[in-house]
């Protein structure tokens, strides 16, 4: 965009060329000649203002701090019609109910300037859902930072949704572990959504160097209340923060696979204008690359090997972990094997590369061929059928979930007996349980759950 910027620049000195957003920052002291202005911050009403000016001719070439609209006075695209055509050719929408975060995050852009959070009024809310709904959208994305922040107003949203909404819309939500309730884990059962939750590390020490606070047992029981209501939950982690290490990073993956999250997000840190690490690089000896992410090579505790080997590790993880949807089944791996999660992708990347098998191939049969081979190995072949048959249910039911269409399993137990593997391990089951070969078929009733017939 800078190389778009200046050639444009050049070819006519007479188009105005305006920056924003928290990037914007870095020409606070470094303005280049090609811009007219730059606005950091909420710019709707600030950038019309310093338009007109541009258009009438007055010299800015100056880096602005945006004035803050009033969100009760702030037109909408929605409400004004001025969305219509666009949202006629996308079945997808980012909503914005709230604006402001209170945390002080020192990897985030939300950490800076003004953080007071200021809410949309529910009533217009209210009026945008109902404009939505005359659209063919299937997802919606709450781009508010933390949906639950406060949990009466979080509440009231998702009852309304709850009433109004159909089951086809699916909703995303960024929330905060730390301050879900049973009542909200509740509600967000009864609607058609799923949660993304930032642990980025499980380290109290690392979290501390970027301003958070971590209990570990307090996390894990506020996830257990998501995971008893069956909602779906997903969580960030990060590589490289500050005082990390190779050794904290594996036991944060560890740790967030024990949890049973539906994905894990997983990212090398970057340092964007604008945020409290960038202003710290120099002090905290962190070396990026050169590309617009400006993602961290090295530092002090993580060397630019060990940055290497942890992004093979979130590669394998992406791969086996959550677009193979195995948070339903790893469980019995791991345990059966008596090997870490770091451990098992870690085999499974080695396997990859040992057997040339391609991450484009069909995931569900990677994985199936993966444990085959890996219980072989480890001398565990009459439990294979075991393991094999409770993989293809649950891989069967994301099918049918993801998809919405029928299919017919090829088992060696029952789908009543697989369900006994929540709560048993696989060398009891297998002692326990016969062989039952059956052909069980998996579809979705007219309200949307799953049936096995």
């Amino acid at each position: 965009m800078v190389s778009f910027a200046k050639a444009l620049h050049e070819a006519d000195k007479e188009i105005i060329i305006f920056a924003g957003g928290p990037q914007a920052s870095v020409f606070r002291t470094d303005f280049p000649d090609y811009l007219s202005f730059a606005v950091i911050g909420e710019g709707e009403i600030t950038t019309v203002k310093l338009l007109q000016k541009a258009l009438d001719g007055e010299i800015i070439r100056q880096t602005v701090q945006a004035e803050l609209p009033d969100l009760e006075k702030l037109e909408s695209v929605f409400l004004t019609g001025q969305a219509d055509n666009q949202l006629r050719r996308t079945d997808s929408v980012l909503w914005e109910m709230t604006r402001g975060c209170p945390y002080t995050c020192a990897f985030c852009f939300e950490s800076r300037g003004n953080r007071k959070v200021r809410n949309f009024p529910l009533e217009r809310i209210k009026k945008k859902f109902f404009y939505l709904l005359k659209f063919d959208i299937n997802r919606i994305f709450v781009l508010d930072p933390t949906f639950n922040l406060d949990l009466k107003r979080a509440k009231e949203i998702l009852t309304f949704l709850i009433e109004n909404s159909p089951q086809h819309i699916h909703f995303t939500f960024e929330i905060r572990a730390e301050l879900i309730d049973a009542e909200l884990a509740s509600l967000l059962a009864r609607l058609n959504c799923s949660v993304q939750i930032g642990l980025q590390s499980s380290d109290p020490a690392v979290l501390k160097n970027i301003n958070r606070s971590f209990d570990k047992d307090l996390f894990t029981q506020k996830i257990g209340l998501l995971s008893k209501e069956g909602v779906a939950f997903g969580l960030d982690v990060i590589i490289g923060l500050p005082g990390d290490t190779l050794k904290s990073f594996r036991s944060t993956i560890d740790f967030a696979v024990s949890l049973q999250p539906s994905n894990i997000d997983c990212f090398v840190l970057s340092l964007l204008p604008g945020t409290e690490l960038n202003e710290r690089q120099e002090e905290l000896k962190l070396v990026t690359d050169q590309s617009i992410m400006r993602n961290l090579v090295s530092s002090p505790t993580f060397s630019e090997e060990d940055i290497k080997t942890a992004k093979e590790l979130a590669e394998a993880m992406n791969l086996f972990y959550t677009k193979g949807e195995a948070d339903m089944w790893i469980h019995c791996i791991l345990e059966t094997l008596n090997i870490s999660a770091c451990n098992l992708f870690s085999l499974f990347s080695k396997w990859m590369r040992q057997t040339g098998r391609s991450e484009e191939e069909d995931i569900w049969i990677l994985q199936d061929d993966f444990v085959t081979s890996l219980f072989e190995k480890t001398s565990n072949n009459k439990l294979i059928p075991a393991i094999r048959s409770f993989m293809e249910l649950h891989q069967g039911l994301c099918y049918v979930r993801d998809c919405g269409e029928p299919v017919t399993l090829e088992l060696s137990y029952t789908p009543e007996d697989l369900s006994l593997l929540d709560k048993m391990s696989l060398s009891e089951f297998a002692k326990t349980r016969k062989i039952k070969r059956c052909n069980p078929t998996i579809d979705s009733d007219y309200d949307g759950s799953v049936i096995i017939r």
